[in-house]
């Protein structure tokens, strides 16, 4: 599951729990699409703070800038192309 959600046009947080069940952990295509989506994007972010314990991921993005909002509205496009693809695998929201 992940949910993305705005507190204000300066602050998101992007929170991703559990396992995707596609296949087994380190064959899950679905994990690793979402996983290296992740890490790309909140790498690129200008100020982002992640935790990360292999099961639990949460990044809290804070000043976002212009080229951030592209950013972040690629990922949670891709999200929701594979959230669509594979229902059964990813639940992606989005709130505020």
């Amino acid at each position: 599951m992940i949910e993305t959600r705005r507190f204000n046009e300066r602050q998101v947080s992007i929170r991703a729990s559990g396992h995707a069940g596609f296949d087994l952990p380190g064959k899950d295509i679905v994990c690793a699409a979402v996983s290296i989506l992740l890490e790309h994007t909140t790498q690129n972010l200008t100020s982002c703070r992640v935790n990360d314990d292999g099961i639990n991921y949460k990044a809290d993005v804070l000043n976002i800038d212009e080229g951030d909002k592209r950013l972040l509205r690629a990922l949670g496009n891709t999200l929701a192309t594979i959230a669509h693809q594979y229902p059964d695998n990813l639940s992606f929201t989005t709130k505020g």
